[in-house]
């Protein structure tokens, strides 16, 4: 899945958006509104938080612990599957793998971290500016007919899009 950021003025246009991409079949868990006014989120019926941190779309953490435990995972099942070396040396195998694993996620972490940072950095000032920021993912398959729509929408402004692994719009 992908994950497309967009902002605009108030919850008003968010609504009306919100209503645009319901018609393209995107459903509420796949819909997520940021906004500062925690009341108006409410009464627009719409799905959201007045936090980017109460959000956990910032997820360079959790990206870093599954890649490095998937990688430490597919060391030790090579090493057990095609070669001799489990047999003869389990624990330097088992010790190898898990440093292999905690250097991947190190490097994952510091790579996310700069951009997460900068990111929630864009985000604060939109909110602090008064704007809305609204959260959509979809299905790659679905990607280009939502950015068709949103571009087409007068008060829709694109921000971002990333993956959305290890990081799902909260219920």
């Amino acid at each position: 899945m992908k994950r497309l950021f967009y902002c605009t003025d108030s919850l008003d246009d968010a609504e009306k958006i919100s209503d645009e991409v319901h018609e393209l079949g995107i459903d509420d868990h796949h819909f997520y509104v940021l906004s500062r006014d925690e009341n108006g989120i409410k009464t627009h019926h719409l799905h959201g938080s007045t936090q980017i941190e109460k959000t956990q779309i910032l997820s360079a953490r959790k990206r870093a612990l599954i890649l490095a435990g998937g990688t430490a995972l597919l060391i030790l099942t090579f090493l057990y599957f095609f070669t001799e070396v489990m047999n003869k040396f389990l624990l330097q195998a088992i010790g190898a793998s898990i440093v292999i694993g905690f250097i991947v996620m190190v490097v994952v972490r510091l790579a996310g971290k700069s951009f997460d940072e900068y990111f929630q950095i864009l985000v604060n000032e939109h909110l602090d500016a008064g704007d809305v920021i609204i959260i959509i993912d979809v299905a790659k398959s679905q990607t280009h007919v939502v950015e068709s729509k949103l571009e087409d929408h007068p008060k829709a402004q694109f921000l971002a899009d990333s993956s959305n692994l290890a990081s799902p719009i909260p219920e």
